[in-house]
């Protein structure tokens, strides 16, 4: 399997996924919620499905209330693509840190599974689904 895409589409699929764990981490949420597609959908185990903008918008209201003052780390690694036109699938893990009273605990080891959409010239997630380790 050889690389696919153009250096400028790797690398601004790069800067997608670095910028959707910033702003999931820091917000503002509604920078997050520019990191997908009109029709996005975001899945997770603890969370549920969320679809479209605006379930994407209630999901962050959801989260931030789940962290109970706290702040999160989302650490994403082995990311990887393939490229196919307009159209790319992808992934990487996840290491999930809670940090809160001076004390940071590993909260969650897993992944992510993407497909993501070239869409007026910028890279986008269509889906994002996280699977988490030991979580059926």
């Amino acid at each position: 399997m050889g690389i696919t895409g153009t250096f400028e589409d790797r690398e601004q699929i790069r800067e997608l996924y670095s910028r959707y764990a910033f702003t999931i981490d820091h917000g503002p949420y509604e920078e997050w919620l520019k990191c997908f597609t009109a029709d996005g959908v975001f899945e997770s185990p603890r969370f549920g499905r969320h679809a479209g903008h605006e379930g994407l918008r209630r999901f962050t209201a959801i989260y931030k209330e789940s962290m109970g003052g706290a702040q999160v780390r989302h650490m994403m690694t082995n990311v990887t693509f393939r490229i196919d036109g307009d159209r790319a699938t992808g992934g990487c893990y996840l290491t999930y840190y809670h940090c809160k009273n001076g004390k940071a605990t590993l909260e969650a080891l897993g992944r992510y599974e993407d497909r993501l959409q070239k869409v007026n010239g910028e890279w986008l997630f269509e889906s994002r689904k996280v699977y988490i380790d030991g979580h059926m």
